[in-house]
């Protein structure tokens, strides 16, 4: 009898949990790369904004020519544009002639075959189709970005904080729908660095046309340590509907805090197209 009352009694505690609806902040052990550290949410957003990826290494010679655009199309756009620097491939790995300066990341590698990379320079743009494929060459870059700017309906806003304590970068999100949300999303939160100097193999005119620039300067680039494909809704999110998360990056030592920023995208589980993406500086 003593032990059907305790069967009875497990059950009744499974059932009482099982018919709870936990935030993932609240569990006892939260998903990896979560925390319950925050810090104050100091960069707000109310637009849409687009994710232009750019895979590159320093042995292409003509992807001084597109960094070089890109910075062109960040003073078009201003802020509605993210760019990321992906270093993968085997333009980007790293030998004594480059003093052994390795750019590449783990999930940058994953990606550049994913997508089914080839030649360089080139690059994702939202994660977007490009007819057959999800590439788009150097000189579709601005019109496809344009293109997002003036006919993507803003669905959600990612509002942001990215702070240090201890030896992490503490990023605090609020996702806020402006739109009924009908799909799973992920959330992807990276360290990107500037201000990086190295060799680049060159054919820039920008650069007096010489072969190899022994003082490169490398910006927006993707840094180790970032987090990816983190879970944020079931399935549904209603208009005017907010979600809080924490994230914690461990600090690479070689990092320098001031050149960084803190950028999160947003992309649809199923079809892994950025939704919306965000960034800032980390605040020091």
């Amino acid at each position: 009898m003593r032990k059907i009352f305790n069967i009875l009694l497990v059950l009744g505690a499974i059932a009482f949990v099982s018919c709870d609806n936990f935030d993932e902040d609240e569990y006892m052990t939260l998903v990896q790369g979560q925390t319950t550290e925050s810090v104050p949410i100091t960069k707000l957003q109310t637009e849409q904004y687009v994710l232009l990826e750019d895979y590159t290494g320093w042995k292409c010679v003509n992807c001084p020519a597109a960094a070089a655009l890109l910075e062109e199309m960040v003073a078009k756009h201003g802020e509605r544009l993210v760019t990321m620097s992906v270093h993968a491939g085997s333009f980007a790995e790293p030998n004594a002639t480059n003093n052994n300066l390795d750019l590449r990341t783990d999930y940058g590698t994953k990606w550049n075959e994913e997508f089914g990379f080839s030649s360089y320079p080139a690059g994702l743009i939202n994660r977007t189709l490009n007819g057959s494929n999800h590439v788009f060459q150097k000189d579709e870059w601005d019109a496809k970005v344009t293109e997002i700017l003036a006919n993507t309906e803003n669905r959600i806003n990612i509002n942001m904080g990215a702070g240090v304590k201890d030896s992490k970068i503490i990023v605090s999100a609020e996702y806020v729908a402006v739109k009924d949300i009908n799909t799973t999303l992920e959330a992807n939160v990276f360290v990107l660095e500037s201000d990086i100097h190295g060799v680049q193999f060159n054919s820039n005119s920008q650069y007096g046309a010489v072969p190899k620039i022994d003082d490169y300067t490398f910006n927006h680039v993707l840094r180790p340590n970032g987090l990816c494909n983190m879970t944020i809704n079931a399935e549904q999110i209603a208009n005017g509907e907010k979600i809080l998360k924490n994230y914690a990056i461990n600090i690479d030592q070689t990092w320098k805090l001031e050149n960084c920023k803190v950028i999160i995208f947003l992309t649809d589980s199923a079809t892994k197209e950025v939704i919306q993406v965000n960034e800032m500086d980390v605040d020091l």
